[in-house]
């Protein structure tokens, strides 16, 4: 076999592997536009939907809200938190309230911001999460896509089989240790220069996994933070903001007196 022949080969098994790829990607398609419709009759626990249409620590927000309007927590007009006298003692019911409500009465006045990555929080939100997509399996793994990494792969694979085509296969094969690593160079190094623009076209038009349940807990309603007044909102968007470090008074040095004159 020539190597026009083999190249042609190559590319005939690629395009087969994207053309099976791309019936897959439209039987799970449907399957998950078919599974979505039934989306209405589940009951998706604020916090959970909160999480599922953002970010993870986007439920910390929702659970703000919800001890602000029980009388438990404060919040001032920088976004930080503090525990009140009702919520001293006493546990919320739902475990990532309870456990903003003791990462603030540990670390308060807080920020929602500062409050993201702390252990306990962090742990019980992660918990309460898994426990809830437990109970809709069949959009626990909503966000993996197997098939746009198959897509990838197929791109690098064919990267690195013209490189070690034209080395390993061609006429003038390496001949001793010293012309064998020598090709193998060649092989790593072409094939990355191929990889990365191959693989970037695979990235950049594969289509995503579409996520119906993302997008229906999106569309859910938000009672609690809808229950606030306009100001406590702004504070609780204050809250999850970074926060500006406070910067002393700059002193003006010229260009004359910080040496870059004669």
């Amino acid at each position: 076999m020539t190597q026009l022949q083999l190249s042609g080969a190559a590319l005939a098994v690629a395009a087969g592997i994207y053309g099976v790829l791309a019936v897959l990607w439209l039987v799970r398609n449907r399957s998950d536009l078919a599974a979505a419709s039934s989306l209405g009759r589940l009951d998706i626990d604020p916090y959970h939907a909160v999480a599922t249409a953002g970010e993870a620590h986007d439920a910390d927000g929702h659970a703000a809200a919800v001890l602000i309007l029980d009388g438990r927590l404060t919040i001032d007009a920088e976004g930080r938190l503090r525990v009140t006298d009702g919520g001293a003692t006493g546990t919320p019911r739902h475990p990532v309230a309870a456990a903003l409500l003791d990462a603030v009465r540990r670390q308060g006045p807080v920020t929602l911001r500062r409050l993201r990555d702390d252990p306990g929080l962090r742990e019980a939100r992660a918990g309460f999460l898994r426990e809830q997509d437990a109970r809709v399996p069949r959009w626990s793994g909503r966000r993996d896509d197997g098939l746009g990494t198959a897509a990838c792969v197929t791109a690098l694979a064919l990267a690195f089989f013209f490189p070690v085509q034209r080395v390993f296969l061609g006429d003038d094969t390496p001949d001793g240790a010293g012309d064998l690593l020598f090709g193998l160079f060649l092989v790593v190094v072409t094939g990355l220069m191929l990889a990365v623009p191959l693989v970037w076209l695979a990235l950049r038009f594969w289509p995503d996994r579409r996520d119906p349940f993302r997008a229906h807990c999106a569309c859910l309603p938000d009672p609690q933070p809808a229950a606030l007044d306009e100001e406590r909102r702004e504070r609780l968007r204050t809250s999850r903001r970074p926060e500006r470090r406070e910067q002393g008074p700059r002193e003006d040095v010229s260009w004359v007196d910080s040496g870059g004159a004669f």
